[in-house]
């Protein structure tokens, strides 16, 4: 994500980003969401890396993808899950996500190997 570009539109600072996953496609007639605040792992302009669950939303364990839609917002809470508190800012981000399940996605690639493979000589 590039959530740092969304402090550019306010003029309060901010410390947390505040992330609610709704589903889209359910048919159900309760609510799936999930609100989280975010861990950042690692942020400049242009990239935001975060560590985010799946855990607590509610898919059946067959079909899917399901499509949720994310918002994410800057506030100055650690703990606050609610996007109307008073410590919310405001609206960096708003997106489409697809889930199947609740798998991990993410890995860190830890392969420190730099060989190069020439062809061979004619």
């Amino acid at each position: 994500m590039t959530l740092a570009e969304g402090r550019s539109y306010y003029a309060t600072a901010f410390t947390h980003y505040l992330m609610v996953i709704e589903q889209e496609n359910t048919g159900a007639t309760t609510e799936n969401n999930l609100a989280q605040v975010l861990v950042v792992n690692y942020e400049n302009t242009r990239n935001t890396e975060v560590t985010l669950t799946t855990v607590g939303l509610d898919y059946p364990e067959t079909g899917g993808p399901y499509l949720y839609r994310y918002t994410v917002y800057g506030q100055n809470s650690a703990s606050n899950l609610d996007p109307e508190n008073a410590a919310v800012v405001g609206v960096v981000e708003r997106g489409n996500i697809m889930i199947s399940d609740n798998g991990e996605y993410y890995l860190t690639n830890t392969d420190t190997t730099n060989d190069v493979i020439y062809p061979p000589a004619r």
